[in-house]
């Protein structure tokens, strides 16, 4: 096989033959991504992502800056609330082990984590602060994930829980009925929570 130029054919060269494949090869590939990518643009991703621009409040316009997320966080948590776990752990379930994470927990909360309740009370507040592992060794601050047990029929499909995140920089993420948090909260054993496994 070969190319006709002014009245003769042309052979291509072994070079010409592997860069044409090559082509053909990489446009596979690329159609092949596409359409990997596009089925799953659909589905929720699963995680938070931190990234700095978030936290924008949606009711005061999008020039209204960055919210403070220090507020939305229980009071002094640190001090009132039980440190569930002895030392950090892996949480498997927020971007799939790229968190350390030191979870936080009321009375009411403790309770039920440690009775595994069915039903956890109104008022059931939990903390999840979350440290990025680096390769080097030790960890950098991350986001702070908030779970409250709220009154009945505040989301009654997710078992009334309200959910906060709050940005590494202190930012306000999102804050309320937060769909990638519920529906993986909505299958936990214990009311909307996953025991602490360290």
């Amino acid at each position: 096989m070969g190319t006709f130029v002014r009245g003769r054919v042309c052979k291509p060269s072994l070079a010409t033959v592997c860069k044409h494949a090559l082509v053909v090869i990489g446009a596979f590939a690329w159609v092949a991504f596409a359409i990997a990518c596009s089925s799953s643009a659909s589905r929720s991703p699963v995680g938070v992502s931190d990234h700095r621009g978030g936290g924008v409040n949606p009711h005061l316009g999008s020039d209204a800056g960055v919210v403070d997320g220090t507020a939305a966080l229980p009071r002094d948590y640190r001090t009132r609330f039980k440190k569930m776990n002895n030392a950090r752990f892996v949480s498997s379930g927020h971007a799939a082990g790229r968190w350390e994470v030191d979870v936080w927990a009321n009375d009411a909360a403790s309770t039920a984590l440690a009775s595994r309740a069915r039903d956890v009370p109104e008022g059931a507040a939990l903390v999840q602060e979350h440290f990025e592992r680096q390769s080097e060794g030790g960890s950098v601050k991350g986001p702070i994930m908030v779970m409250e047990k709220r009154e009945k029929g505040f989301a009654p499909s997710h078992g009334d829980w309200s959910f906060t995140v709050v940005g590494s920089a202190g930012q306000l993420v999102k804050q309320g009925i937060i769909e990638q948090c519920a529906g993986c909260h909505d299958d936990a054993p214990i009311d909307g929570l996953f025991p602490i496994m360290e």
